[in-house]
């Protein structure tokens, strides 16, 4: 059982490890550094196109640096009665292609990739663009005849930023530092906890089992990703690596894993969020409106990848 531990080990030390503080290390210093906001410009057409106004536009492209300050700035936006309860909502919708992007800086490079590998990672990213791409599609097509035609900005202003760049690096270095600690743990717990389940024959029985076509190994990513999504990165990652499964199997499995999961992330993370920003009535029509739109393209971009396999 140790030489399975210990091989386990080097191999995180040596192939994913290193590759996944680097990414999160830079991504983080990056982002300090307002790399992310600075392509906002490229978005402007789009929120023209969506109709909505100036201040929906600001909170929108805020998204890409945080989406707790977009939801807090829209909030407040519809709180003053700036804007209507349907271009708050039409706006929560427009953001998730730029929610996508701040995650693809942020969460998407440097995990998942480190994680899956770069063939199952780029297939996954890939997956999560097309589903908040056709979110995003959907609400501007509706903000295109819903609302009524303004002139949509884009402030080309910066925030006010002194910090020094020794201070950005290091805001950026603190960031990190509390991303992995998160992560790094559960990623090798879930690592050797994997190795000696297939070293001990747990998944032989799962063999059987055939789920949408993929192998039955793939039930423990579903399991996994009911429970904590990047735990189950790491199983997945373990599993490509051991050679249990496909990169299309994996990332089905993951993607299985978020529609099954979608009631329960909906009542822990999802409905709390919104309505503590918007309050019960908005919050919960943006909340069960996100999860259904969420579940319908996910099942799409889960079937074309089936299809294509």
């Amino acid at each position: 059982m140790l030489h399975i531990v210990t091989a386990k080990l080097i191999y995180l030390l040596k192939n994913v490890i290193p590759v996944l503080v680097t990414a999160i290390i830079v991504a983080n210093i990056l982002n300090e550094f307002g790399v992310i906001r600075r392509i906002s410009f490229v978005f402007k057409p789009l929120v023209k196109i969506a109709n909505l106004s100036e201040e929906s536009s600001l909170a929108v492209v805020t998204y890409l640096a945080s989406g707790s300050a977009a939801m807090a700035m829209l909030a407040g936006f519809r709180e003053q009665r700036v804007i209507s309860e349907r271009e708050t909502i039409i706006a929560a919708f427009v953001s998730s292609f730029f929610s996508f992007v701040n995650h693809l800086f942020i969460y998407f490079i440097p995990v998942v990739v480190p994680l899956l590998g770069l063939v199952a990672g780029t297939l996954y990213i890939t997956a999560r663009f097309f589903v908040s791409v056709c979110v995003t599609a959907t609400a501007v097509i509706a903000g295109h005849f819903m609302l009524p035609r303004v002139e949509a900005r884009i402030s080309s202003k910066t925030e006010s930023n002194e910090r020094s760049s020794k201070e950005k690096v290091r805001a950026g270095l603190e960031h990190a530092w509390k991303a992995l600690t998160k992560i790094l743990p559960r990623l090798v717990v879930v690592y050797v906890i994997a190795a000696l389940l297939n070293a001990y024959g747990f998944f032989d029985p799962l063999k059987e089992i055939s789920v949408a076509g993929f192998p039955g190994e793939a039930s423990a990513i579903i399991a996994v990703g009911i429970a904590d999504t990047t735990s189950a990165f790491a199983l997945a990652g373990s599993m490509l690596a051991e050679g249990m499964l496909t990169p299309v199997e994996a990332v089905s499995a993951l993607l299985l894993a978020s529609i099954v999961s979608m009631s329960a992330v909906l009542l822990r993370h999802s409905l709390p969020g919104r309505i503590a920003y918007f309050g019960v009535r908005l919050g919960f029509k943006i909340a069960v409106l996100s999860a259904i739109l969420n579940v319908i393209y996910t099942i799409i971009a889960l079937f074309l990848i089936l299809l294509l396999a």
